[in-house]
C-alpha cells in the first residue's frame, strides 16, 4: 500500500469524525513527512525506526512523531486490516517535563490586584477548579449548581466541584447582568473568546509581578490554590 493512499483514507476519516481542523493539519503536516521517507507504507519496524532516528529536532519531536504514526497505524489496521509494526516499536524516551505552577503567596498576590468583579471570578474559577480556559468561558447561568459547575469540554459534560467563595463571585457576576446566559459573555453575546483570557491572564500576573516561563491559564490549573480550595479552604485567607 502507498503511504500516501493511506494518509488519505485517515485524514478523510479524521474529517468524519469532526476533528478540529488545527488537530488534522497537526496529523497531515507530520505524516506527509513521514510518506516522503518511506512512499511504501512499511509493514516491519526497521523503515519507521529508521525515520524516527533521523528526525532532527528534540526528543519530544520524535515522540511526537511516534504517537501520530501509531494513530495511523492503529486506523490501518481496523480499516484495512493489515500488520501494525508500530507495535513492536518501543515509545522514544522523552523526559519529563515540570509544570510551572503558581505558590499561595503568589496567588494572594495575583487576587489581591485584581478589582474588577468579572477578572476576579474568572481567575477565581480557574485556580479553583482546574478547568481548561474553553470550558470557563461556555460556562452559562444553568451550569452552575449548589456546590459544583457543569462544563462542557473534550471528552463531552462534566461536573467540577467548587468552592463557596467561587460560587458567591459567579452569582455576583450573573447578578449584574440579568440578559445574558453566558457567565462570561464576549463581544456580541459570544462566549469570551480563548485568546482574550490568554492576554487578560498574562497581563495580571505580570501586573501582579509573576515571573517565570508559561504566564498564562497553564500555570493556574495547575496552582496550589486548586485543592487547596476543593479541600474547604478559603482564598481570601491565603
Amino acid at each position: 500500500m502507498k503511504t500516501q493512499f493511506a494518509i488519505q483514507a485517515f485524514l478523510q476519516n479524521r474529517h468524519a469524525r469532526n476533528l478540529k481542523p488545527k488537530t488534522i493539519q497537526w496529523y497531515k503536516a507530520q505524516l506527509n513527512r513521514f510518506s516522503q521517507f518511506c512512499p511504501e507504507l512499511p509493514t516491519e519496524p526497521g523503515p519507521i525506526e529508521e525515520f524516527l532516528v533521523r528526525l532532527p529536532g528534540t526528543p519530544e519531536t520524535r515522540h511526537a512523531y511516534y504517537r501520530s504514526l501509531k494513530v495511523l497505524y492503529r486506523f490501518i489496521r481496523k480499516r484495512y486490516r493489515l500488520a501494525n509494526p508500530i507495535e513492536l516499536i518501543d515509545p522514544p524516551c522523552c523526559p519529563k517535563k515540570v509544570m510551572p505552577t503558581l505558590e499561595a503567596q503568589e496567588i494572594m498576590r495575583l487576587l489581591n490586584s485584581v478589582t474588577d468583579l468579572r477578572d476576579r471570578t474568572l481567575l477565581t474559577l480557574l485556580v479553583d477548579t482546574g478547568a481548561r480556559v474553553s470550558e470557563v468561558t461556555s460556562l452559562r447561568r444553568q451550569d452552575i449548581k449548589a456546590d459544583s459547575i457543569q462544563v462542557t469540554g473534550k471528552t463531552g459534560q462534566r461536573e467540577i466541584p467548587i468552592s463557596d467563595e467561587t460560587r458567591r463571585l459567579l452569582l455576583a457576576l450573573i447578578a449584574i447582568d440579568g440578559k445574558s446566559e453566558l457567565v462570561f459573555p464576549g463581544s456580541g453575546g459570544k462566549p469570551y473568546s480563548r485568546h482574550s483570557v490568554y492576554r487578560l491572564i498574562r497581563k495580571l500576573m505580570k501586573q501582579a509581578d509573576i515571573q517565570g516561563p508559561k504566564l498564562g491559564p497553564s500555570r493556574l490549573r495547575h496552582a496550589f490554590g486548586k485543592g487547596y480550595l476543593v479541600n474547604g479552604g478559603d482564598i481570601r485567607s491565603l
